[in-house]
């Protein structure tokens, strides 16, 4: 079996063991026969590209990584920046209030413009109001 081949088996196996799937659950997530997971798994056949952007998605990765993580055996670098913004989108509102009070004293600390830092509280009191609605 090619680098390649072991490493796309290690992501499906991995994948199925992250989300406790059968070769068959798995199958049906993907909208694809529970045989072509197995030639998946075993590193016999490659997925087209409209697959590897399904696998990729399942993981909360973009096809590029997946390729990535095929041609290296490497998890890409996760960008902390969105790894912020996944936490903070997670948050209950009384959460996310206290995050922008924090990010509001983090701004004037560093001596923003007022109106930047009106700006942006007016943006942020906006949102939570939005998502209070909700």
């Amino acid at each position: 079996m090619t680098p390649e081949a072991t490493n796309l088996a290690k992501f499906v196996k991995d994948l199925k063991a992250e989300f406790a799937l059968s070769q068959n659950q798995l199958a049906k997530r993907l909208k694809v026969s529970r045989s072509t997971i197995s030639v998946w798994e075993s590193g016999h056949c490659f997925p087209d590209r409209e697959n590897i952007q399904k696998l990729a998605a399942l993981k909360g990765w973009r096809s590029e990584d997946l390729q990535y993580f095929i041609n290296t055996g490497l998890e890409p670098a996760k960008d902390p920046l969105e790894e912020v913004l996944t936490t903070v989108r997670s948050l209950p509102a009384e959460s996310l209030f206290r995050v922008v009070q924090e990010v509001m004293q983090t701004l004037a600390l560093r001596s923003m413009p007022v109106e930047a830092v009106a700006r942006a509280a007016t943006q942020a009191e906006q949102a939570l109001a939005l998502a209070s609605e909700r």
